[in-house]
C-alpha cells in the first residue's frame, strides 16, 4: 500500500493525475553526497516484473499482497481524452489487468488498495461527473468474482477525494483523504464498520494522504496541515477521536506503516539548501513518541511516497530522485542506506511485503507503462 501521484507526493487533486503520465527516458544520475548505493544483504534482489499479461500505458499508486499467489496493484490508465481506474492481480505468475466498473458519465482513478482476503479487497479513490465536473469519493471492492462501487458519503458540497484505505479486520476500516468546500482542503476521514461507509470528524485542517491502522483498533494518519504550508499533519485515533500530535514537524508526511504499537515508520520529503530541493524524511515511532531518523543526502530534489515496516531492523522507503527517476532506501536496524533500483526510469510510488515471505512488491510508473518491482 502506500505512495502517491504527483512530483510533490499524493495527488491533490483529480486533474493531477491526468497529466502524471509522462515519458521519463533519463538514466539514473549520481547524486549521492554521503554513502553509495548499497546491496541488501542475502540472496534476495529487486528486479523489474515482465510477467504482464497485457501491456497497459499507466501509473500504479498502489499495492498490497496477501501471498506468493495473491497480490493486488491499483492506479490509472491514460485514455486519449480522460483517465480510467487500473486494477491488476499477480496470481503466482502473471499480473493481470481486472475490469473495474465503468460508464459514459465518470471519469475514475483509484488511489489506494488494501487487501484483506482472496475474496475481500477494498479500493479507494476519486471519480469525476463529466457534466458538471464535480468531483466526489470513490470506494470499490472486491468479493472474489468482480469489482463493485460501494456507496461512499458525502461529507459537504464540493471536491471530495480518498488517497488511502486501511484495516485490522473486516469490519473495521478507515479510508483517508480530503474535501475542498471552498478553497482551503480539509482532512477528510471515513470509517467501515462491516455494513455502511460513513464519514468521521477528522483532524482539522489540511489533506490527509496515507493511514495505517493496527489490528488492536489504533490509527494513524498523515499528511501536510495545508498546501504550500510545509508542516506536517501527524494523527492518531483513539476511542474518544482523532487526537493532533502538536510536534508535527515543517515537513510534508506521504505514507506511515505501522507494524506494532511502539514500531511505526513515517516517510515524505523536507525543505533542503537550496530551498527548490527536497530531501528525503524519516520518522520512527517508538510507542511514546516520533522522531527523525537521518537519511542518506542526496545532491538532487527527492521525495519518500511509500514505506513497508518489516522488522525491528528491515524496512524498506521508495519513491523519487529528480522526480525521474526510483529512489529506494533500506533500513538495516542502524541506518537508511540508498538501495541500487532495477532501472533508473521512472518513479515509484508504493511498496510492500507478501506476508509470511523475504519477498515484496513496489509500483509507480515507468515509461510509459506502470512500473513493477519484484524483491526475491
Amino acid at each position: 500500500m502506500r505512495g502517491r501521484g504527483s512530483p510533490s507526493g499524493r495527488p491533490t487533486a483529480l486533474v493531477g493525475a491526468f497529466f502524471a503520465l509522462v515519458v521519463l527516458a533519463l538514466a539514473l544520475p549520481a547524486g549521492v553526497a554521503a554513502g553509495a548505493p548499497s546491496t541488501p544483504s542475502g540472496t534476495c534482489s529487486w528486479s523489474i516484473s515482465t510477467n504482464r499479461a497485457h501491456a497497459v500505458s499507466g501509473t500504479l499508486e498502489s499495492v498490497d499482497a496477501l501471498s506468493p499467489r495473491d497480490a493486488w496493484a491499483v492506479g490509472s490508465v491514460q485514455m486519449p481524452r480522460r483517465a480510467r481506474p487500473l486494477a491488476e492481480h499477480w496470481n503466482g505468475k502473471t499480473w493481470q489487468v481486472v475490469p473495474t466498473p465503468a460508464d459514459g458519465r465518470h471519469v475514475r482513478i483509484l488511489h489506494d488498495v488494501l487487501a484483506l482476503a482472496s475474496d475481500d479487497v477494498w479500493a479507494v479513490g476519486s471519480q469525476i461527473l463529466v457534466k458538471t465536473g464535480v468531483v466526489h469519493t470513490l470506494i470499490e471492492h472486491w468479493d472474489g468474482a468482480g469489482w463493485s462501487i460501494v456507496p461512499s458519503p458525502r461529507a459537504r458540497s464540493g471536491h471530495e477525494e480518498l488517497l488511502a484505505v486501511s484495516g485490522g479486520a473486516a469490519d473495521n476500516l478507515w479510508a483517508v483523504g480530503y474535501l475542498e468546500p471552498q478553497i482551503t482542503p480539509l482532512p477528510l476521514a471515513m470509517h467501515w464498520n462491516g455494513t455502511r461507509w460513513h464519514v468521521t470528524r477528522a483532524p482539522a485542517g489540511g489533506i490527509l494522504q496515507d493511514v495505517s491502522a493496527h489490528h488492536d483498533g489504533g490509527v494513524w494518519a498523515v499528511g501536510s496541515s495545508a498546501p504550500g504550508v510545509r508542516h506536517a499533519l501527524l494523527a492518531m485515533h483513539a476511542r474518544a477521536g482523532w487526537h493532533v500530535d502538536p510536534n508535527a514537524p515543517a515537513q510534508d508526511l506521504e505514507a506511515i506503516a505501522w507494524r506494532r504499537p511502539y514500531d511505526a515508520w513515517a516517510v515524505g520529503d523536507a525543505p533542503a539548501s537550496p530551498p527548490v530541493y527536497l530531501q528525503p524524511l524519516a520518522m520512527h515511532w517508538n510507542g511514546s513518541s516520533w522522531s527523525f531518523v537521518p537519511t542518506p543526502a542526496l545532491q538532487q530534489s527527492a521525495e519518500l511516497r511509500g514505506v513497508a515496516a518489516i522488522s525491528s531492523d528491515r524496512a524498506w522507503a521508495v519513491g523519487t530522485l529528480a522526480f525521474t527517476h526510483p529512489l529506494m532506501l533500506r533500513w538495516d536496524g542502524k541506518s537508511w542506506h540508498l538501495a541500487t533500483p532495477p532501472t533508473g526510469n521512472g518513479y515509484l510510488q508504493a511498496v510492500t511485503r507478501v506476508p509470511g515471505t523475504e519477498e515484496l512488491w513496489a509500483v509507480g510508473h515507468g515509461a510509459p507503462d506502470p512500473l513493477i518491482f519484484r524483491y526475491c
